[in-house]
């Protein structure tokens, strides 16, 4: 790329795009702790029996870790 096209370019959309994942890196923020106080405690807090206590519990932990994730 010359020197001209990086003086003169049009940065308005990588402005645009900044702001965009600024946006939603506040909302996965809001939905990692969402996922952790609201999904994640509720399943610590309940009371799991038979298959619900190997399967769905640990299901319930990692959706809930995925937002970790993807926030992150």
């Amino acid at each position: 790329m010359d020197l001209d096209a990086l003086r003169f370019g049009n940065f308005s959309q990588l402005g645009e795009a900044i702001t965009d994942w600024e946006q939603m890196a506040k909302k996965l923020a809001t939905l990692k702790s969402d996922a952790k106080d609201n999904l994640g405690g509720k399943a610590a807090k309940a009371r799991w029996a038979g298959e619900n206590a190997t399967i769905t519990r640990s299901f319930v932990d990692k959706t809930a870790a995925e937002f970790a994730d993807a926030h992150t």
